[in-house]
């Protein structure tokens, strides 16, 4: 034998050990149930980790990600994997190392974490395999106005930041441009051949987000959200993974979406509550995008004209930098907010205040927004003569009456009736509505205003697709009408001839029971009033209630938000609650309302055996809904001034939830750092 057929030789004898090592290795593979846990299978071939493969999991065939290749075992006897689904990962390093924190920190079984960051498509099995280019035409065109003095120190300061992992607060008021620094910072990232994540907390934000980027930056972007098919969120998300996307603009969920060019992050409205998942796993884009951003140590941006105050928190300490619009761009003056007192509008929704603004904004060509953050006809359905109400049968909650269907719903089972014709009660045909919703809103204002287009926008008029688009351009088309609409509308959007808004029916935000009720309303009563007058002449805004003299509203009238959120950090601070510590809930759920309550007892003395002294118990205790959809709810809270502590607790607490005896009667979820 020669030298080279020698070394030839040796070459394959090699491969051959190295495919001999890989195959004889064990999978560790995580599956989507409800366990802490991984699972091990043989290779029947070779397989990257990130890769698909179905598996057979007790009676059923399943699909799992490989997280490694392992040389031992645990069990005995291990199954073989059934098919590989992938000849490379479906999930590179950094996307399972992110998924993997998230998974220990919010302390969620792994296999049911990437099933969430996948799209459904994947999830079942399906070719990873792009079917129709779906990101938008480029149109580029450059900008014909300079920026602001305010917003290029801006994006200076962020721009020589960019090859670094660095926080930024961008603090702007309603209209000071904070999307041309966004639009600006991305062109650059992507002249480095990077790409950009944009997270907005609403679907009804995409369009117009998409449309601005769109006809500005030489790219392909792609959008991620749950009204995309599965065939667009698929291509959309595999357009990312392969880096043919230059701006990938979603909901919440595209904080998992791979990129591997990662360069810029950006989270706009970064205060909405809408970018914590509220079920199943229970995450927080907004902060997980600090981590994303850390790990693959580039910048992150957080924008919002009324800051949450767990970033002032972080800004105060300075972990992350503040930087401030505080001038409407274009010369556009901040609108004018007065108060209506309502103690003496005896059940009108619309003040004879408010009527004549509108129909002096009106006549003059302009259009007017009425917000009311109650969809339906009316929320109580009610008799005159004895008081009963109709209530839903299964939850803690009245049905709202839908008078263009003539039902009565549950808007939280979605349970519907039609409605009684005489009382249950005392048998008298003495029934009617009581309050306001936005379809009761919009047969009053026919009334008053017979000749004007009135445009209602909420959850009801928004559900065939596209509907909000076709909603989008009648407002965009400058023509004078009256917007009906409820948080859908509150933040983000930019209608360019709306010269007023009246806010209606804000007063349970001032007797909420939940501690983040005023810093909520705050902020909803501040990005509402931004919709007005921005684009030349001043607006106005005009907020009906009947507690005027409320400490809240001498902030929301002079626009002095960052005064007021230093005194609820003071509050909080002095009371210990977050973000000067940090929580977490324990809800359990049962048809019978015993288990519920017997579980989290069990549950607290298992947590007071682990012995965490700076971790304090709370509960368990009813919540203000104790009925849903026939299952009765029961709360525990945990709160620690010590992070870690806290997360130890739970940590160990996840290891002994098998020795609870009451696991099987009752449903119950964790939620780290709830913000209901």
């Amino acid at each position: 034998m020669n030298d080279n057929h020698a070394f030839v030789y040796c070459i394959k004898s090699f491969i051959l050990v190295l495919k001999y090592l890989t195959l004889s290795s064990i999978l560790e593979v995580a599956i989507p149930v409800p366990l802490n846990k991984t699972f091990d299978y043989l290779p029947n071939q070779e397989v990257a980790v990130g890769a698909r493969v179905r598996v057979s999991f007790g009676r059923k065939k399943v699909i799992g990600i490989v997280l490694a290749h392992k040389d031992k075992s645990d069990f005995d006897k291990l199954k073989t994997i059934e098919e590989v689904l992938d000849d490379v990962a479906i999930l590179d390093a950094p996307i399972l190392d992110f998924l993997s924190w998230s998974a220990n920190y919010y302390h969620h079984p792994i296999g049911e974490v990437i099933s969430t960051a996948l799209p459904k498509n994947l999830r079942i099995g399906k070719e990873a395999i792009i079917k129709k280019v779906v990101g938008l035409p480029i149109k580029t065109s450059e900008p014909n106005f300079e920026t602001t003095n305010e917003q290029q120190l801006a994006i200076d300061e962020i721009s020589a930041s960019l090859d670094g992992y660095h926080g930024f607060l961008l603090h702007g008021v309603t209209g000071s441009g904070k999307t041309e620094v966004y639009l600006r910072l991305t062109q650059t990232v992507l002249k480095q051949g990077k790409q950009v994540l944009v997270l907005v907390p609403e679907i009804g934000l995409t369009p117009q987000m998409i449309t601005r980027f769109a006809s500005r930056l030489n790219t392909c972007i792609v959008s991620i959200h749950s009204q995309r098919n599965e065939t667009q969120k698929l291509d959309a998300y595999l357009m990312a993974k392969d880096g043919t996307a230059g701006v990938i603009l979603g909901t919440r969920s595209a904080i998992f979406t791979p990129m591997p060019n990662l360069g810029l992050i950006i989270i706009d409205e970064e205060h909405d509550s809408s970018f914590k998942q509220q079920s199943g796993f229970r995450y927080c884009a907004r902060d997980l995008c600090f981590v994303r951003a850390k790990q693959v140590n580039i910048p992150v941006i957080l924008g919002t004209a009324t800051p949450s105050l767990e970033v002032l928190k972080q800004v105060m300490d300075k972990k992350i930098s503040r930087l401030t619009l505080m001038k409407r761009a274009g010369g556009a003056i901040l609108p004018k907010v007065n108060l209506i007192d309502m103690r003496t509008e005896a059940g009108n929704a619309l003040s004879a205040m408010l009527i004549a603004k509108m129909k002096q904004h009106l006549s003059s060509g302009k259009q007017v927004m009425l917000f009311i953050n109650r969809r339906g006809y009316a929320p109580v359905y009610f008799c005159t003569q004895c008081g009963w109400k109709s209530e839903c049968d299964h939850c803690d909650s009245s049905m709202i009456y839908h008078r263009h269907i003539n039902r009565l719903k549950c808007h939280h089972c979605n349970d519907e009736k039609i409605p009684e014709q005489t009382c249950p009660d005392c048998g008298e045909q003495s029934l009617e509505v009581l309050g306001y919703g936005t379809q009761r809103l919009e047969e009053t204002l026919g009334s008053h205003f017979a000749d004007t287009p009135i445009i209602r926008i909420d959850r009801d008029t928004t559900r065939r697709k596209k509907a909000f688009e076709q909603h989008l351009e009648k407002i965009n088309s400058g023509e004078p009408c009256i917007i009906v609409g409820t948080q859908m509308l509150a933040k983000g959007h930019d209608f360019s001839n709306l010269a007023m808004v009246g806010i209606l029916d804000i007063d349970g935000g001032l007797l909420s029971s939940n501690f983040r009720g005023t810093e909520h309303l705050a902020q909803l009563l501040i990005q509402v009033s931004g919709r007005a007058g921005r684009s030349g002449q001043q607006g106005e805004v005009a907020i009906q209630t009947r507690y005027p003299e409320h400490p809240i509203f001498n902030y929301v009238l002079s626009n002095r938000y960052t005064q007021f959120a230093s005194t609820l950090l003071k509050q909080r601070a002095q009371t210990k609650m977050p973000p000067f510590s940090h929580q977490a809930l324990i809800c359990a759920n049962a048809k019978v309302k015993q288990n519920a309550q017997d579980f989290l007892q069990e549950m607290t003395s298992l947590l007071k055996s682990i012995k965490m002294n700076s971790v304090e118990i709370w509960g368990p205790v009813t919540p203000v809904m104790e009925k849903k959809a026939d299952y009765y709810y029961s709360n525990l809270y945990l709160q620690s001034v010590d992070r870690k502590s806290l997360h130890q607790m739970l940590a160990t607490l996840n290891q002994h939830t098998s020795t609870l005896t009451l696991k099987n009667k009752v449903r119950w979820y964790l939620d780290v750092d709830p913000i209901e």
